[in-house]
């Protein structure tokens, strides 16, 4: 039979990992939705930007096209320059669908652990209750 304060010691210990694990699980959601707002505010900023950006890019291109004088070198050059700027707005738009699926992601894994720190109190709650009837024997 084990003394008295190892059951104690081992319960203390139990609640401090179980409220680590929780404060760890709230920093985690806190930190997801932090970085989700500020996407959504990036969005909201950037999204007309990118709009002008885009039908900035359109009007070059028919420009490009309709000058005549110009000599084919340059023409080609500035088509170059409008299609490089149109595929990295491309890429920058794929990145924020990338990393809104990254926090949702992230928001469901710490709902798991929220999930698993319930079920490891509960698993404590149940050593608890073992450790409680073996001391009244």
């Amino acid at each position: 039979m084990f003394p008295t304060w190892v059951g104690v010691v081992t319960a203390l210990s139990l609640v401090v990992i179980a409220l680590a694990a929780l404060v760890g699980g709230a920093a985690i959601v806190v930190a997801a939705l932090g970085v989700r707002s500020a996407l959504k505010a990036l969005r909201q900023v950037a999204g007309p930007a990118l709009a002008d950006v885009r039908q900035l890019i359109s009007s070059i291109k028919t420009e490009a096209d309709a000058l005549v004088g110009t000599s084919r070198d340059v023409r080609q050059r500035i088509v170059r320059a409008a299609d490089a700027a149109e595929e990295r707005l491309t890429d920058l738009d794929a990145l924020a669908e990338v990393v809104q699926s990254e926090l949702e992601e992230t928001a469901i894994d710490a709902a798991a652990t929220m999930r698993d720190v319930r079920h490891g109190l509960s698993v404590w709650r149940w050593g608890r209750k073992l450790i409680k009837g073996k001391k009244r024997r």
